[in-house]
């Protein structure tokens, strides 16, 4: 096998594997007419409110 044919069948492969992937995260993933709006929040500030870092 030479080298041309080489280089040939690995990008080949690497876009079999790309599109395999690609194909699985659409069926997979989320829907993409869902609501994106986020849930509330649970972060909590770690400076209280009239507290400053200035020193």
């Amino acid at each position: 096998m030479n080298t041309g044919l080489r280089i040939a069948a690995f990008a080949a492969a690497v876009a079999a594997v790309f599109a395999i992937a690609f194909g699985v995260g659409r069926v997979a993933g989320p829907d993409p007419d869902s609501d994106p709006t986020p849930g509330p929040s649970t972060h909590q500030p770690s400076v209280h409110q009239g507290e400053s870092h200035e020193r």
